[in-house]
């Protein structure tokens, strides 16, 4: 039983560890993708050509600067999508303690209960058991007041005999 509570805590603990870390790596990502998106916002900003227009070359860095861009958001896209694994995985893991847990104490509460039962029915047992020898302690009082009357009885009555 404290074994499953130990192996919540652990689960807990370990998913929140976790979290932070998951969201330092995509606070991380993030901040690289704005470089690169301010990169690319300059790239458009210059106009190298002749009448001031772009050049084949400010274009070919700001296509580069693009894919760039998107390969950076596909970083994010893995790492959320793994994120979100890990949390799911930690749900399913708690949710598996907590399952755990819960079966444990049902069992717990059927091996209470059954043991309520036995110990009703000895004490139901024990009761009627203690019926039956109280009158049978009855029944003997009964008889030794009888036979004490008895004895008197004869007793007095053979006084009474001597006497005459």
């Amino acid at each position: 039983m404290q074994k499953k509570v130990v192996s919540s805590l652990f689960f807990i603990l370990f998913g929140i560890a976790i979290s932070y870390a998951q969201s330092a790596d995509l606070g991380r990502l993030l901040q690289e993708r704005d470089q690169l998106y301010h990169a690319y916002d300059s790239l458009g900003k210059e106009k190298n050509a002749f009448f001031g227009g772009r050049s084949k070359k400010d274009l070919q860095n700001m296509i580069l600067a693009l894919h760039r861009i998107i390969s950076k958001d596909n970083e994010i896209i893995r790492e959320v999508r793994r994120t979100s694994y890990q949390k799911e995985s930690n749900l399913f893991g708690q949710n598996r303690a907590s399952s755990d847990r819960i079966y444990d104490l049902d069992q717990q509460v059927t091996s209470l209960t059954n043991q309520l039962k036995r110990k009703n029915t000895e004490l139901q047992d024990q009761q009627a058991a203690m019926g039956e020898l109280l009158g049978a302690m009855r029944k003997l009082q009964i008889g030794v007041v009888v036979l004490t009357a008895l004895v008197i009885g004869i007793g007095f009555y053979m006084f009474r005999q001597r006497r005459k």
